[in-house]
């Protein structure tokens, strides 16, 4: 078994020399270094009142379904 001493030398060199970004930002998060990632967004009265009122609509059958969507966006731009 390799030496705890040995296998962080390799890790930090592969670290060192590697240009892949996601493997990078894996390791960050691994590390903790992305407190970003931690923290809870947390909703604005106004967007949870938006949130409310939108399922609301939903409960009352006021939405539209996807194609009828597109149907209106195509309506719209004229296609």
């Amino acid at each position: 078994m390799v030496k705890d001493v040995e296998l962080k030398e390799k890790l930090i060199e592969r670290i060192k020399n590697t240009d892949n970004v996601e493997l990078l930002e894996e390791l960050s998060i691994a590390f903790g270094f992305d407190d970003e990632s931690k923290d809870v967004y947390k909703l604005s009265p106004a967007e949870l009142s938006a949130i409310k009122d939108g399922i609301e609509q939903i409960d009352n059958g006021l939405y539209f379904t996807n194609d009828e969507a597109n149907k209106i966006i195509d309506k719209c731009l004229g296609r």
